[in-house]
């Protein structure tokens, strides 16, 4: 008081003028804060209540509004069956029942604290957010109503048309339509699963990146994968990375375990989509280390591309196929599937063929420029090798016993089979053949280039490609508040969700 005494009686002896402006000046300020703070405190004002009363709360001064309590504040409005406003805080606690409705979105849970200065709210008990055909569940969650962006700080379930999510806790960005999750995190629809140990997405661009222990199941491509990384988007593209492992199965069988037809591993395997108007078609690429399996054809090397629309796979660069006993070796390999058994094969240049005959245990070879390879369900019926063409072949005789072999250059060499076994060979052009006997040393003989790697072989993977964690559930991991329940009465009497409170207790409703 004495302060301003003393600020007044030297305003009077300032001039008039100076005392108005001084005075005009001050007031501006004033409504300047005052402005500033009702605008900070977003005011909440009572619209209903059974009673009201004062009292404290852990030592603070309270205003206690008790009994069908409905609240209005700029951007929101709340109902619940108490709730605290602070005196000298910034604070309201809402218990029971509660529901917060915003023009954009719907708020259930069980407790709320509310800070009205900084539009902050803790949400605890049974949460439910629903907002643009989304629905998110949680145990506490703590959000913000200016920038829309709630974190979920114990279990998660995001449900909308196009499946449902689980996490441990994870953040849900609204206005940017993207999210992060951590920990035990599953994505279900009717027709593909997917699991991880965290997940980043913008649902918004249909963007997603998982990382650690990646698992998927989709039965609208018949293929499954796993790996350390995925990346995937709207427009098909999808880039698996780290023990990258992808496994197709059959479409005529749900038996995903016994209806394997390949197997593709590497570090990285990279897929697309190319759609045309009636059909669309996958592209698989496998780069470093990659290993292909199928029934009747498997195959390494540093670089792979595979069509499911042809069934085709083509390989680079230090690759190396095999189908039954036979070994191609070549800078290039192109082999065609149908129905899952091998149907063609093809390599340029330089390839090198190596056909172990075990009852005699010698190992027949084939080069040239190119070979080409036909095969019947599986059987191989043809090579043929054209350009610089050189065969050794060793013979047996009516026993069954090594009996020297044949060395034959050609320009061109065709080798015919019955089931597996040769029948027929035919060399053209300039032909250079000679016949040699049978003696210890024959059995090494190789041809320049000779390249066999058995112990290279891919074989079907032993460990089975399965997920860690159990199946989403159907149920919501709490029961569903009552104000939400009533919501859903109204709005969408259909939801599968009032199925689960026809046999849940609603006693802590």
């Amino acid at each position: 008081m004495l302060f301003i005494k003393s600020h007044i009686t030297r305003w009077k002896q300032l001039p008039n003028r100076y005392t108005k402006y001084i005075l005009s000046v001050s007031l501006l300020l004033i409504l300047a804060s005052i402005t500033q703070k009702a605008k900070a405190q977003h005011p909440v004002t009572i619209q209903k209540a059974n009673r009201i009363e004062g009292g404290t709360f852990h030592g603070d001064r309270v205003q206690k509004i008790l009994g069908n309590v409905h609240l209005k504040g700029k951007k929101l409005e709340m109902y619940c069956d108490s709730a605290y406003q602070y005196v000298n805080k910034n604070q309201i606690r809402a218990y029971g029942n509660i529901e917060v409705d915003t023009k954009s979105e719907k708020i259930w849970a069980d407790t709320l604290v509310y800070l009205t200065d900084i539009d902050f709210s803790r949400l605890r008990g049974r949460v439910v957010i629903e907002a643009d055909s989304t629905t998110l569940f949680g145990n506490s969650v703590d959000y913000r109503f200016s920038t829309k962006v709630a974190h979920f700080l114990d279990e998660i379930r995001l449900e909308d048309q196009r499946g449902t999510l689980m996490a441990n806790s994870g953040f849900y960005y609204r206005k940017a339509d993207s999210a992060e999750f951590h920990g035990k995190v599953q994505i279900a629809d009717s027709l593909k699963y997917l699991e991880g140990d965290s997940l980043y997405s913008n649902r918004k661009s249909k963007r997603y990146e998982m990382y650690g222990n990646v698992y998927g199941n989709d039965h609208q491509h018949e293929s499954m994968i796993k790996g350390d990384y995925l990346e995937a988007d709207s427009t098909g593209h999808r880039l698996l990375k780290g023990n990258a492992w992808l496994k197709n199965f059959e479409s005529d069988t749900t038996d995903t375990t016994q209806a394997d037809t390949t197997h593709i591993r590497a570090k990285i395997i990279r897929s697309e989509e190319r759609r045309l108007k009636n059909d669309t078609t996958q592209i698989v690429h496998a780069y470093q280390n990659v290993r292909i399996w199928s029934p009747s054809f498997s195959a390494v090397g540093d670089t792979s591309l595979y069509s499911d629309s042809t069934h085709a796979f083509e390989i680079w660069s230090n690759s190396k196929a095999w189908h039954k006993q036979v070994q191609l070796t070549g800078p290039y390999i192109k082999a065609l599937l149908q129905h899952g058994h091998i149907d063609s094969l093809q390599s340029y240049p330089h390839p090198f063929s190596v056909q172990h005959d075990t009852t005699i245990d010698r190992l027949n070879q084939i080069k040239g420029d190119t070979l080409t390879a036909g095969f019947n369900e599986g059987a191989l019926k043809q090579i043929h090798v054209f350009g610089n063409s050189h065969l050794l072949r060793f013979t047996k005789n009516d026993k069954d016993k090594p009996d020297g072999a044949i060395d034959v250059r050609a320009p061109d060499i065709r080798i015919f089979f019955d089931e597996g076994k040769l029948v027929r060979m035919k060399a053209t052009g300039a032909v250079n053949g000679s016949y040699l006997p049978e003696d210890k040393k024959l059995a090494k003989r190789q041809l320049n280039g000779f390249s066999w790697n058995p112990e290279l072989r891919p074989q079907k993977p032993k460990e089975p490609m399965k997920r860690r964690f159990p199946p989403i559930p159907r149920k919501v991991f709490f029961e569903l508040p009552k104000r939400y329940i009533e919501y859903l009465k109204k709005t969408n009497p259909h939801s599968p969700k009032l199925s689960q409170v026809k046999t849940d207790s609603l006693k802590n409703n």
